[in-house]
């Protein structure tokens, strides 16, 4: 059994004639350590997808398995437990809380975990530590994408899950945050999982899953990715 292990998943919105199928016998696996790219145009049910391993969307019918536990299978109080043990997320727009300092935030994702990553550690990977009083709308758009990476790195997540994280940043802020991430996972070995409709982004990744109508289109390993930093697009 890999890390992550989805089976069969079926996910639906809609009633009648305007039900639409957005994720159609989804079926992947991630190893621990492994940073994945999910990889589709727009209603292609990347996101849909990576809220359901987030145990963020319900399921119809299907498995997700992190670990070894069955996300589709717990509910309530278990499945927040869960997700905050296991689980950090990173979305495109940072959803800071504008009137907390950078340090503020990331605590915000502190105190939600029992084993926390030091708060030095993280702003100084980050590069957030001469940053760390400012607000949210004292930062650039890339500052704000660190920040909200720190609040879901210093849970110590398991697993790592980015929707788009890049999407609202020019091209020199977005290979700052991929490099970033790939750094996140040679230090820490954090599994992540990245959504993105930019296909390059995929040369880091060391396996690449391609969505097309809620379906798995294909899956590609990578003997040779590429360090973010030296990707070009």
């Amino acid at each position: 059994m890999s890390y992550v292990d989805v089976v069969n998943v079926e996910k639906s919105y809609g009633e009648g004639l305007a039900k639409v199928k957005a994720l159609n016998c989804v079926s992947l696996s991630v190893e621990k350590g492994e940073i994945c790219t999910i990889l589709g145009q727009s209603g292609s049910g990347k996101s849909t997808l990576l809220n359901a391993i987030g145990g963020l969307d319900t399921i119809e019918s299907g498995s997700i398995i992190i670990d070894g536990c069955d996300i589709a299978k717990i509910k309530g109080e278990a499945l927040s437990s869960f997700r905050r043990d296991y689980l950090g997320f990173v979305f495109q727009f940072y959803n800071l809380v504008p009137n907390l300092t950078v340090l503020e935030n990331i605590q915000v994702g502190e105190y939600l975990s029992d084993v926390p990553l030091p708060m030095e550690e993280i702003l100084e990977v980050l590069g957030l530590t001469e940053l760390k009083n400012r607000f949210p709308q004292e930062l650039s758009g890339g500052q704000q994408q660190r920040c909200a990476i720190g609040r879901a790195l210093v849970k110590n997540p398991k697993l790592l899950l980015c929707d788009e994280p890049t999407g609202a940043l020019d091209y020199k802020t977005s290979k700052d945050i991929l490099a970033l991430l790939d750094k996140i996972n040679e230090n820490y070995k954090t599994t992540i999982l990245i959504v993105t409709h930019n296909e390059t982004i995929s040369k880091m990744a060391h396996k690449t899953v391609y969505m097309k109508d809620g379906a798995v289109h294909r899956v590609e390993h990578n003997d040779k990715r590429m360090k973010a930093a030296e990707i070009v697009w």
